[in-house]
């Protein structure tokens, strides 16, 4: 059952899942990043809001992308933004460094971009297929 946190007013699955209650904003983010990797964010963004209603949380270390669950974190650094997304399956290719199953239905998958040529269309595709491995039917 959804409980709301009554310090940050976040909904999360239940009183006892960890989250952090540590909320900022979006130019905290950006000040991260260079320039190079802002133009980058700001593609990312792009992309994933051509996505049905998507929620954008703005945490101390993190972004978060949502639809009811988390679809999409992004961890901002100064020259390069980490992406971990939830799939279906094992995708152990590069540029995949780290793969985890997490479940029997879902699989942590981490990613490191640093230029706008590796936000591919392999990359679109999978985060594509993360915001439907999230998105109930």
């Amino acid at each position: 059952m959804p409980y709301t946190c009554p310090t940050c007013k976040r909904t999360v699955s239940g009183p006892n899942q960890y989250h952090s209650c540590y909320i900022t904003d979006k130019e905290t983010h950006l000040k991260k990043m260079g320039t190079e990797i802002e133009a980058l964010f700001e593609t990312l963004l792009s992309f994933l809001q051509s996505f049905d209603v998507i929620e954008i949380i703005y945490l101390k270390t993190c972004i978060q992308f949502k639809i009811g669950a988390t679809f999409l974190s992004v961890y901002p650094r100064k020259d390069r933004l980490i992406l971990e997304f939830q799939l279906r399956r094992e995708e152990d290719q590069f540029p995949i460094y780290f793969c985890k199953r997490m479940s029997k239905n879902r699989v942590l998958h981490r990613i490191a971009i640093a230029e706008i040529v590796d936000f591919d269309q392999q990359l679109r595709n999978w985060l594509l297929e993360a915001y439907h491995t999230i998105k109930k039917k």
